[in-house]
């Protein structure tokens, strides 16, 4: 049963209504979008943090060796947000080898998997819609990871995270929920919107050691990027350019729908399909009873890059698109049981 059902008809009906309408427009407005270019980049930013990788583990430091691939290809370096924070590429400089690390992010994301099918099942979600999810989320992850490049880039790792803390919280388990919003946010700045989510669910609800806990991640997390903008101040020399766009550009919906786009489940699709899939994917999280947290995170995110991002940047989707295969089997149920008659209270079983 999802929340649907505990509204009249009527406003049911509106709701499914007006998502029906809003992935029509979508559609209408992008079907007409040409297909993807083939032509490809000389120069990536997938490769720009390979290359960085390769100095690193050659025994350069690590800002040392950002800023010497970033201004030999063009990058605007004068802003500390250009510069990543360090914990995954030095992380990733540890092992053997970045196959490693596709392996580690495979291994956590059939942990996420186990992690999803248990709590859909748990909040009376049958087997079929728990197996879809999954199926869905596995597609939406690995396929991406496929791309020997990808594993560089922090935003498929901190995404998985965000995900393992939702469905950490899902199934009660408060403990690995707060880590693993934590690592995803020490690993990439842009996880901060969801730990705030969480910060302000867990005051919400006047869980105070669980606000305490945060607060103490929080304090820990200013502290290393400190850490950060003091070493990026350090490093920077007079070479070091601004970047004169900034990174408030406004895209719009455009800019919105490519980033849930960056997904292994629907980026060789034509763009009008994520278009189709998105609004019905929202009602899904918001109909699904356990789904607010994910459905609040997602919507946020959508919001933020309507205004934050330049055109290139749509592989920030990483973070949140995973938690659209959560909510589009959801949307079944919650379209049936906005449109089927419902029988007054006095008719219904006990």
């Amino acid at each position: 049963m999802t929340r649907l059902a505990g509204l009249q008809q009527r406003t049911a009906l509106a709701v499914i209504s007006a998502a029906f309408v809003a992935a029509l427009c979508l559609v209408l407005f992008f079907a007409s979008d040409p297909p993807a270019s083939s032509f490809i980049p000389p120069f990536t930013d997938s490769d720009a943090y390979l290359s960085i990788l390769a100095l690193m583990r050659g025994g350069s430091g690590y800002y040392s060796s950002v800023q010497e691939v970033l201004l030999a290809h063009g990058y605007f370096t004068q802003s500390v947000f250009n510069w990543r924070t360090p914990a995954w590429l030095m992380s990733l400089s540890l092992l053997p080898s970045i196959a490693w690390a596709r392996y580690l992010l495979g291994a956590l994301t059939v942990v996420v998997l186990l992690f999803s099918y248990r709590m859909i099942r748990a909040t009376k979600g049958g087997v079929l819609l728990a197996v879809s999810a999954t199926l869905g989320i596995s597609a939406s992850i690995l396929v991406l990871l496929a791309s020997p490049g990808v594993i560089v880039m922090s935003e498929m790792v901190t995404g998985t995270l965000i995900l393992l803390s939702i469905v950490s919280y899902g199934n009660g388990q408060r403990l690995i929920g707060i880590s693993a919003g934590l690592a995803a946010l020490f690993i990439r700045e842009l996880a901060a919107p969801y730990v705030l989510i969480c910060f302000a669910f867990a005051i919400y609800e006047k869980n105070t050691r669980e606000i305490a806990a945060w607060i103490a991640g929080l304090l820990a997390y200013a502290a290393y990027f400190a850490y950060h903008l003091t070493a990026v101040m350090h490093q920077l020399s007079p070479a070091d350019r601004a970047d004169p766009d900034g990174w408030i550009r406004f895209g719009g919906i455009r800019f919105a729908l490519e980033t849930s786009h960056f997904n292994g489940l629907l980026i060789l699709a034509p763009l009008w399909v994520t278009a189709a899939l998105l609004p019905a994917a929202l009602v899904g999280l918001f109909a699904w009873r356990a789904g607010l947290r994910a459905a609040i995170t997602v919507t946020t995110y959508l919001c933020a890059f309507t205004v934050i991002g330049k055109p290139a940047n749509e592989y920030w989707g990483a973070l949140y698109s995973p938690l659209l295969m959560l909510g589009l089997p959801w949307s079944i149920p919650a379209l049936y049981e906005a449109i089927i008659p419902r029988r007054p209270r006095s008719q219904r079983p006990v």
